[in-house]
């Protein structure tokens, strides 16, 4: 499987405190059939951003010797999960190399958990224009998105997708986030299932039960596609091989689950 978003890489933002930890992490990550783990620390997110992003670099490069020398068999790319701002387009011009994952089109983009400002579409726009591909982070606890999906909607179809944390479907974050994640999971709004990890307890990173959560809804198949073909396509910057056509949340008449869908391309 690949993690595609994991505050792994120590001493950045509220992800791993040290190195110790983040070899533990990755332990963890290894015993779960991770092989490959994209590092994405929160930038722009009222931390304190290095003003030289090239540390970045520097601490996953030097994660990566550390997962050698203790055999360790997990491949790290880079990334990074930006919070969502006014200025995003001139830092992507400025730091692009940085903030998309390993190097390509793809670009994690977290909102606020209350908020969404009212230039997201045309900001959306712009990130299109400049061949950037937004990843909605963890759309399922924005209480604006839970709220009224149809923007989430909105903004897929303007060529966006979307990225679902592992512990809203077990459970992690609360009833309202489970039962929203597998409401966009039916209406074809969820592309890719990451651990979003910060430690070794209660944000650890392991998938495996949330593909199973998934796989009841979306079938085994398209399940697996959210932890392996999907990522896999992002860190080879290519269109992603599996994908459902979305449904409109105000036409769409289903009940919350649906237990034997077939309904992704390839």
């Amino acid at each position: 499987m690949i993690d595609l978003h994991c505050h792994i890489l120590p001493a950045l933002d509220d992800g791993a405190k040290d190195l110790e930890e983040a070899l533990e992490m990755a332990k963890i990550a290894e015993m779960e059939g991770i092989e490959k783990i994209v590092a994405t620390p929160h930038l722009f997110r009222g931390y304190i951003t290095p003003k030289d992003l090239g540390i970045v670099e520097e601490k996953r490069i030097e994660f990566i010797q550390l997962l050698d020398e203790n055999k360790i068999n997990i491949e790290v790319f880079s990334g990074a999960e930006v919070h969502i701002s006014h200025n995003l387009i001139d830092e992507i011009k400025k730091n692009r190399r940085y903030l998309v994952v390993n190097g390509g089109s793809y670009i994690f983009v977290e909102f606020p958990p209350e908020h969404v400002f009212s230039g997201v579409k045309n900001l959306f726009f712009e990130l299109r224009s400049e061949g950037i591909i937004p990843i909605i982070t963890h759309p399922e606890r924005n209480s604006v998105f839970v709220s009224n999906p149809g923007l989430l909607y909105e903004l897929v179809q303007m060529g966006a997708f979307s990225q679902a944390n592992s512990g809203s479907f077990t459970g992690l974050y609360g009833k309202k986030a489970h039962e929203a994640v597998c409401r966009f999971l039916e209406l074809g709004l969820i592309h890719f299932i990451a651990s979003d990890c910060h430690n070794t307890r209660s944000l650890s990173p392991k998938l495996s039960e949330a593909v199973e959560k998934a796989a009841a809804i979306a079938g085994d198949k398209n399940a697996i596609a959210f932890v392996e073909d999907n990522p896999q396509s992002v860190l080879n910057d290519q269109e992603l091989p599996y994908f459902r056509t979305p449904l409109n949340p105000k036409e769409d008449k289903k009940s919350l689950y649906i237990k034997t869908p077939s309904f992704f391309k390839r």
